[in-house]
């Protein structure tokens, strides 16, 4: 029974290196941050709040899936070297955690910078560089799995009541302070947001994060030498992560947009590849109000079919979204994916620009 709880915080583990594959979201317009720092001040306003959470793997894991938040906030200044530009700064949390035996926690906590560069005959084609710095954190959060005595006496030595954490030669995991390591990081996105034809746009987008693959170490907490076994110092390298994405915005009707979506994540051996095709129907012009919905696939080391509904107004967002697992884990999992529920709140105080902006679905 025993083994069985080590085996599941390894299966967890794993899992979170790889399955989750850094800070992800399917509906990712709630978390722009964790795409690329360009889509910094990518919207129609003065300030801008987003926030998102993610349930995700609580059927596989009986209760114990990970818990995703993403928070972000980001202001745009009406400032450039040439007339049209403009400058945003914000700040960014997010927050990966996995609750139960095994316990893994990932976070990063910093702020962010773009220059937004107009240019064209009509000034109405937007380059954009952005930048992201702040501290990232992983490590464990749940000791207990390193307490469980060793049932076939394999410690070294045969010595009875020997601990796991002496076993597997991992004593600097046994204090949470010394376990749970930090490093600086960085991120950097390009992207072009263009007009296609009278009623279509197109964003397109590259981003790196963890950019200078920043080490991330633990010291042996032992520094007066009085552990007869040290443990040495451990260092691993935080894997780069490729994000490419495009987005485009078409009219159907007066009424009726089309928004289809894609967006691919690289990092070490995993990538990440979220489809979507969004439909924004207009039902109140005068209110400018509009409900979002539409359909998704996801491909990573599963296969979940993500859907998605949304409530969109001049200044407010609340959205839904509920992923279908039906790749390998649907039998574990009972076809229950992932849940999450998000919100964008747009502020604005400055007189709005003359020109009337095309994007029908702006706010990401």
């Amino acid at each position: 029974m025993k083994l069985k709880y080590l085996f599941i915080a390894l299966l967890l583990s794993g899992l979170s290196t790889v399955q989750a594959q850094d800070f992800h979201n399917s509906f990712y317009q709630f978390a722009p941050a964790t795409i690329s720092p360009s889509l910094t001040g990518a919207f129609y306003g003065n300030l801008r709040v987003n926030a998102i959470v993610r349930d995700e793997g609580r059927t596989v894991t009986n209760g114990n899936g990970f818990l995703d938040l993403s928070l972000m906030l980001d202001y745009n200044i009406d400032f450039g070297f040439t007339e049209g530009d403009w400058v945003s700064v914000g700040g960014a949390f997010s927050r990966s955690t996995n609750a139960g035996v095994g316990a893994f926690r990932r976070q990063f906590a910093g702020i962010l910078g773009a220059y937004h560069l107009a240019f064209g005959k009509k000034q109405d084609k937007v380059f954009t560089l952005g930048v992201k710095y702040g501290s990232f954190q992983q490590g464990p959060t749940n000791q207990d799995i390193l307490e469980y005595q060793d049932p076939f006496n394999l410690a070294s030595g045969g010595a009875q009541g020997q601990d796991l954490s002496a076993w597997l030669g991992n004593t600097a995991l046994n204090q949470p302070d010394a376990a749970f390591k930090t490093t600086s990081d960085y991120a950097i996105g390009l992207s072009l947001d263009a007009p296609i034809g009278k009623s279509a746009d197109i964003r397109i987008g590259i981003a790196g994060d963890h950019i200078f693959a920043p080490r991330l170490s633990v010291q042996d907490p032992d520094t007066a030498g009085m552990n007869p076994n040290p443990v040495p110092r451990r260092v691993e390298n935080l894997n780069r992560r490729i994000n490419g994405y495009i987005f485009l915005y078409t009219d159907i009707n007066n009424r009726l947009g089309f928004n289809p979506n894609i967006i691919v994540q690289r990092q070490g051996v995993s990538t990440n590849v979220v489809a979507q095709a969004l439909f924004s129907y207009l039902f109140k012009p005068e209110q400018q109000i509009n409900f979002l919905f539409g359909v998704g696939a996801r491909f990573v080391n599963d296969f979940d079919i993500p859907l998605y509904v949304a409530y969109d107004t001049k200044d407010l967002r609340v959205g839904l979204s509920y992923d279908v697992n039906i790749g390998p884990l649907r039998t574990s999992s009972s076809t229950v994916g992932a849940f999450e529920l998000a919100v964008t709140k747009l502020f604005n105080w400055h007189k709005k620009p003359e020109v009337e902006p095309k994007f029908i679905c702006p706010r990401l």
